[in-house]
């Protein structure tokens, strides 16, 4: 499932910026921060009522979570230290890329089937869920970059239907939901996929 990812086809961009990066002295750990500073913005714009703001933000950190680890390889630059530090970011990154619902005042109108503070809580729990099971998962030597929502995945969601607000204005609530589903659907998978295997042996 990982060469189907969706980051591969913005890796040209990545590379491209990678490059930039290292020619202008920048280092991982600073793209690291990069990202996570720009996602506390978008989620600052979305609070204020600016989703189509958020959106552009949060593909913008999407893609500089990328460039941290391709400048890192770029410049010989790999740790542990600098992968224990992203992926730490990550899970911040991708709470508060959440919190800004909680704030918006269109969103805590907004209701399908479940109070939408409740929609942003159970997605908060399957994104670290997706991830958690992951890392359980490889720590007992069982690959699990597998699922339809991967973080790429799900930024790419959350994004692309927050700029879509101008035309639907719904669409960033529905993108919450989506990803919150999917989230939830690809843990399970992992789980699964990963009790198979273990199982096996």
């Amino acid at each position: 499932m990982s060469r189907y990812r969706v980051r591969r086809v913005f890796s040209p961009l990545v590379s491209l910026l990678a490059s930039m990066f290292a020619k202008a002295g920048l280092k991982p750990d600073h793209v690291t921060a990069m990202s996570l500073l720009v996602t506390a913005l978008s989620s600052l714009f979305l609070a204020l009522g600016f989703p189509f703001v958020y959106g552009v933000l949060l593909f913008t950190s999407g893609l500089l979570d990328g460039v941290d680890g391709s400048l890192a390889r770029l410049t010989g630059a790999s740790s542990a230290w600098g992968g224990f530090l992203d992926s730490l970011s990550d899970r911040y990154a991708d709470v508060i890329a959440l919190l800004g619902f909680l704030f918006w005042d269109e969103a805590r109108r907004f209701k399908l089937f479940l109070p939408f503070e409740l929609w942003v809580a159970l997605a908060v729990a399957g994104f670290l869920m997706v991830s958690y099971v992951r890392s359980r998962g490889e720590q007992a030597g069982i690959p699990l970059d597998i699922g339809l929502a991967a973080r790429s995945e799900r930024l790419l969601i959350l994004s692309s239907s927050s700029m879509l607000y101008p035309v639907v204005y719904s669409s960033p609530c529905l993108g919450l939901i989506a990803c919150c589903v999917l989230a939830h659907l690809t843990a399970l998978y992992r789980f699964v996929f990963a009790t198979v295997k273990l199982k096996k042996e």
